[in-house]
């Protein structure tokens, strides 16, 4: 009995200090992606947005180099927020981990390209056949190919040979003709095809309504909620600039890139992020296409069932108070 009393006492105590003010003051832990889709959230930071709505010195942020590393970082509580593909966000929510869906950052069906070498015969997916593809196999890029793209060619996964490979290693495979086609995003995509080494074949649009989904920590999002839509302010004021003055925001993008180690014109980041297209509250054709992709899931066992977010895994009340306190107006279909 006195073992189960200070167990309660224990759990109590626990309680009380992540409710404390020491608590609720810890820095919000912010996670972006490397590639165009983290282009808000790092204008955001860079303009200083952040620093006028979470308070200066009072957030962290870091870069991923995929939604679904990020979405790691928030299920072990090293973050409080990222962002995720639809395909990886669905299939956590699919098994009740421990995150919530508080807004839409942006559409990327445009910001994902497969492309070959410039002299390559190859015209259209269809030319894949026989021949080799240079792509990460755990991404929600090869997901949507795998699944929404080969489909409308009459292929499958057996008509090319697959080589697994990151990011940084993709450019160079094509251009050593060791892959006859590769998928990659912008801006990594667009400084390609600037340089001459690849040619653009395909998008996802015809295929496939990509979502880039913010994701709250299920386990901070109460006690942070404050933060949260501060957080939310913060990244709202970096929509607002891409879409009132685009040449500051591309501006701003490409000295962040360049500070990474990134080589590319202006011309390259001005036409990557206009490829971002941007609504934060999900419509009803996303809710469907969420219906349509987690049916896909669950027959392929990548998630454990099928979930309507219209009334479960995500929570928009806090983007529609940051919409509302900072006068956004989303923009038409």
């Amino acid at each position: 009995m006195y073992k189960k009393i200070m167990v309660i006492a224990a759990l109590a105590l626990i309680a009380t200090i992540a409710a404390s003010p020491a608590a609720m003051a810890a820095k919000f832990r912010i996670g972006h992606h490397r590639s165009v889709m983290g282009a808000i959230t790092v204008v955001a930071h860079k303009m200083g947005y952040f620093n006028d709505t979470l308070g200066k010195g009072k957030y962290s942020i870091k870069q991923f180099a995929q939604g679904k590393l990020m979405r790691q970082a928030v299920l072990a509580n090293a973050l409080d927020v990222g962002g995720a593909a639809d395909r990886a966000f669905y299939s956590a929510i699919s098994k009740q981990a421990s995150i919530k869906g508080i807004a839409n950052a942006n559409y990327w069906c445009k910001a994902n390209r497969l492309l070959v070498e410039p002299n390559s015969p190859i015209k259209s997916v269809a030319g894949l056949k026989g021949k080799k593809l240079g792509i990460g196999k755990a991404t929600g890029t090869y997901f949507t190919f795998k699944n929404f793209v080969l489909p409308k060619y009459g292929m499958t996964t057996k008509d090319y040979t697959v080589i697994n490979m990151n990011n940084d290693t993709r450019i160079a495979a094509l251009k050593s003709k060791t892959v006859d086609m590769i998928g990659l995003n912008n801006p990594q995509a667009a400084i390609a095809i600037e340089m001459g080494i690849a040619r653009s074949v395909e998008t996802f649009c015809k295929y496939a309504n990509n979502l880039w989904i913010i994701m709250g920590n299920g386990k901070t999002l109460k006690a942070k909620r404050a933060q949260y839509v501060q957080f939310l302010r913060g990244f709202i004021r970096g929509l607002k600039l891409h879409q009132t003055d685009r040449a500051k925001f591309a501006k701003v993008y490409r000295s962040h890139l360049r500070s990474k180690g990134a080589k590319m014109s202006l011309g390259v980041v001005t036409a990557s992020v206009n490829d971002l297209d941007i609504r934060l509250l999900p419509s009803e054709k996303d809710y469907k296409w969420f219906d349509f992709m987690g049916g896909v899931l669950l027959k392929l066992r990548k998630a454990k069932r099928t979930v309507d977010l219209r009334k479960d895994g995500m929570d928009l009340t806090m983007v529609k108070e940051a919409i509302k306190a900072e006068g956004w107006k989303e923009p038409a279909n």
